[in-house]
């Protein structure tokens, strides 16, 4: 069994908020939650592992700490980001360490992408990085099997997806503060989903969006719009809402992703 996991930050055990000053601690936190659900992942009947990175500048995972028997794809940029490595001879994909869509009530560190991004809608669905990267994995007719996150990231994951396995790792009371689980209970409860999840990939079904897919993507901010709209097959909807159709989910999450990152540079 060939096994897909896509390893963010904002979910990981124990951490509530962005600081600078722990970079050294973060990568430990993510390289300790994809080690546990490697092991799971092993555990749960698995013959070959991929990790992606999916946060940041994606050179987090410590490569002298990571799971031997896992390969894992790092650094930016790479073809469908968070997903890369993804593709139809995986069996089941895990989400580790993810958080909820911008403007979720108690989502920790919520946000979709990047701080341009205020709502992301494909096919009148709105997501964040949980949908997009399930239906990403979708278009190749992988299911995700597992997440793990704070509450509101598992409870969004479950709307979208259904009973898939989930591990809440802490309970969000803002944007920037959680109850949180001891980090080495998170880590154990990982493992043993990843284990259990695996045992149930036949019983469920990859997340896909039908084709064509039409994007509506609302900046915060109106330059953010402003910067891309003059591409030719952009169509300007508001101040700060554009929007545009492509042949299926792959191809439309490349465009969008090439949007956000060029608005960005305008803010």
């Amino acid at each position: 069994m060939k096994v897909f996991i896509a390893a963010d930050l904002e979910g990981v055990g124990g951490y509530v908020r962005w600081d600078a000053a722990d970079r050294d601690r973060e990568r430990e936190l993510i390289t300790a939650e994809a080690n546990a659900a490697i092991c799971g992942a092993f555990e749960g009947g698995a013959t070959e592992v991929l990790v992606t990175e999916a946060h940041g500048n994606m050179r987090n995972i410590i490569p002298e700490k990571i799971d031997r028997r896992a390969a894992f794809l790092s650094g930016i940029p790479k073809s469908l980001n968070h997903m890369a490595g993804i593709d139809g001879t995986f069996d089941a994909a895990i989400f580790v360490g993810y958080h909820s869509k911008a403007g979720t009530r108690n989502g920790v560190m919520a946000h979709t992408y990047s701080g341009e991004v205020f709502s992301l809608r494909l096919n009148g669905i709105e997501m964040g990085e949980i949908g997009v990267d399930a239906a990403i994995a979708g278009h190749f007719n992988v299911p995700v099997v597992m997440i793990s996150g704070d509450q509101a990231a598992c409870e969004e994951a479950r709307a979208l997806l259904g009973d898939i396995e989930k591990v809440v790792v802490k309970k969000g009371v803002s944007r920037y503060a959680a109850r949180c689980i001891p980090v080495e209970e998170a880590r154990h409860l990982i493992c043993e989903g990843a284990k259990h999840a695996l045992g149930r990939v036949k019983d469920i079904h990859a997340f896909t969006v039908a084709s064509p897919v039409h994007c509506e993507i609302t900046f915060t901010d109106p330059s953010s719009a402003d910067a891309v709209s003059h591409m030719p097959f952009v169509e300007r909807q508001n101040g700060r809402t554009i929007a545009f159709t492509a042949p299926d989910f792959a191809q439309a999450f490349e465009l969008f992703n090439g949007l956000h990152f060029l608005a960005g540079l305008f803010r």
